[in-house]
């Protein structure tokens, strides 16, 4: 298993690797050297997930990816089979490993990526490895500890976004309804009839756009040709979808039960309630806070 394929699963805490002015030194079964900055003693049984931490830097020192910057843990499942089929390679150096070691190798960049080495590294370059061995647990453990973390990063995530949203609000005079989940809404006009409840499908016109203005999408073609988002061929009609059920952001379940047919409103959408930490275009970065103007045009039947 590459360590390129480490980086994309998984959660993990973060590392400082510290120097020592002496580490112990182990030699692999095939002569690679490891410095040891801090040694464990709990060695780790085959079948586990190694929850891993580490930074890897050219031979000019520039940083090429350190997982302590996004606070997710990198887990690898320790497997004999294929650890030992791959010697010579970073799989080496993890089998050698104790829960709680921390340690320091050099390694060419082929063994690490694979045929995904970044562009500025030739596949025979050496690279320098910082990696610790956070914790070693069962899957299902594991699973656990994810869930618990990423509920943590995101009740984090959410009091840095709902106090942008709420200072955005004051500078620009909008007054809000804000809701515990983190959701700011202002109804511009109002619907008739009940509210949406969750299972039903709407038909719904949106804008939506960043913070700062830029759009990225929308269902009104005007509105498209206005900022540039026009695409030829694209059908712009409202919006069908089902509410409450998970087949549109969170943002969206909430915001749309609060609204009846022929309303008009604006949600300010927390990232924790939209796309969180994943990138979606080039307006939407990483936690971004999204805000869509939106027309509850039809609450269809659920016969």
């Amino acid at each position: 298993m590459k360590l390129h394929k480490l980086i994309v699963v998984g959660l993990l805490g973060a590392f400082i690797a510290s120097c020592s002015s002496s580490p112990e030194k182990r030699v692999t079964q095939n002569g690679m050297e490891i410095s040891v900055i801090e040694a464990g003693t709990e060695q780790i049984e085959p079948g586990l997930t190694m929850l891993l931490s580490f930074c890897v830097k050219t031979a000019n020192d520039s940083l090429l990816i350190d997982t302590s910057l996004d606070g997710m843990p990198r887990p690898t499942r320790k497997v004999d089979s294929i650890w030992y089929a791959n010697q010579g390679g970073v799989e080496e150096v993890l089998f050698n490993l104790n829960k709680g070691d921390s340690v320091m190798f050099k390694i060419t960049a082929d063994k690490i990526y694979g045929p995904a080495t970044p562009p500025q590294l030739k596949p025979n370059d050496l690279v320098t490895v910082n990696l610790k061995v956070l914790d070693a647990m069962s899957m299902d453990d594991f699973r656990v500890y994810r869930e618990k973390l990423l509920e943590e990063k995101s009740k984090g995530q959410l009091t840095i976004d709902v106090a942008i949203i709420d200072a955005y609000l004051e500078e620009n005079g909008i007054d809000a309804v804000k809701l515990e989940s983190g959701l700011r809404y202002v109804i511009t006009q109002e619907g008739e009839g009940e509210n949406v409840k969750s299972g039903q499908v709407i038909r719904a016109n949106y804008a939506g756009y960043v913070l700062n203005g830029e759009y990225f999408d929308t269902s009104i073609e005007e509105v498209a040709k206005e900022q540039g988002l026009y695409t030829e061929g694209r059908s712009y009609a409202p919006f069908e979808t089902a509410i409450g059920v998970g087949a549109v952001i969170k943002g969206w379940d909430e915001g749309f039960q609060l609204l009846s047919q022929g309303s008009k409103a604006t949600f300010y959408v927390p990232s924790t309630l939209a796309y969180g930490p994943r990138a979606r275009s080039a307006q939407i970065g990483p936690n971004s806070i999204l805000v869509f103007d939106v027309e509850l045009v039809e609450i269809k039947s659920n016969d």
